[in-house]
């Protein structure tokens, strides 16, 4: 199974590298409407990853039994088959017996192991929660206008979110989720790794939050569109050369 899983973890991924491709020429040749679409199918993607990914550490060699494999696939959604994976992990790695109650869990940490186990909480809560809200939309048709979950009304905030996303803050979601998978991954197979690294992948994530909210799409559209031209014109220059 974990074999299987990480063949569709590279499928993905293969995906990923060859929508990004044509994504970024659409950019640089300003065909905005392909563009629109290419984001729809990356973002889609991602979040795509994102759910192979968790199934590929849960059948990762050691890090859970049958019973807990069973229990974190019978979560019904994407956002709790992560965190099932991290309440069974933070439970073993600290002697805790195995709960999702986060409440329960945070209470039995100390401060350090706390803080921690509430950052990456935080991190599935908000930020992968936010990409399988726009993903289950995507995924459903509602491509240009999102409803709410009951079909009744549209959602301007998810509407928005639709046309707010962009190349360049799909690739740092995409970046943040492999941190966070590491960190879980770590966690389950070897608590030992999760402290001596948690700092170091957790500044990555830190890193990619920033670069989130501070990356000018405008501005990289423009320095892709301006590239583009300059290629333009030294291929002119060549051929028009005796």
């Amino acid at each position: 199974m974990y074999k299987d899983h990480c063949k569709n973890v590279w499928k993905i991924e293969k995906a990923i590298k060859l929508i990004q491709i044509n994504l970024r020429r659409y950019i640089s040749t300003e065909q905005e409407e392909n563009e629109y679409i290419y984001t729809k199918l990356l973002s889609y993607l991602v979040t795509c990853w994102s759910e192979v990914r968790i199934l590929k550490l849960t059948h990762e060699q050691s890090a859970f039994t049958q019973r807990e494999i069973d229990q974190i696939k019978s979560s019904r959604t994407l956002k709790g088959k992560w965190l099932s994976a991290l309440n069974i992990s933070i439970c073993k790695a600290y002697n805790i017996n195995i709960t999702n109650d986060q409440s329960l869990i945070s209470r039995k940490l100390d401060f350090t192991p706390r803080r921690r186990y509430e950052g990456l909480i935080d991190l599935i809560q908000n930020d992968l929660l936010e990409s399988i809200s726009v993903r289950n939309r995507i995924a459903h048709g509602q491509w240009w206008i999102a409803f709410t979950r009951d079909l009744k009304n549209t959602s301007k905030k998810l509407t928005a979110k639709l046309h707010k996303e962009n190349i360049v803050n799909l690739q740092l979601q995409l970046k943040l989720f492999i941190s966070l998978g590491q960190i879980i991954h770590d966690l389950a197979v070897s608590p030992a790794t999760f402290e001596r690294d948690f700092d170091i992948n957790y500044k990555k994530i830190e890193q990619q939050r920033n670069n989130l909210h501070n990356r000018d799409y405008n501005k990289y559209k423009q320095k892709m569109r301006e590239k583009y031209q300059r290629g333009l014109l030294k291929r002119r220059k060549v051929s028009s050369s005796p």
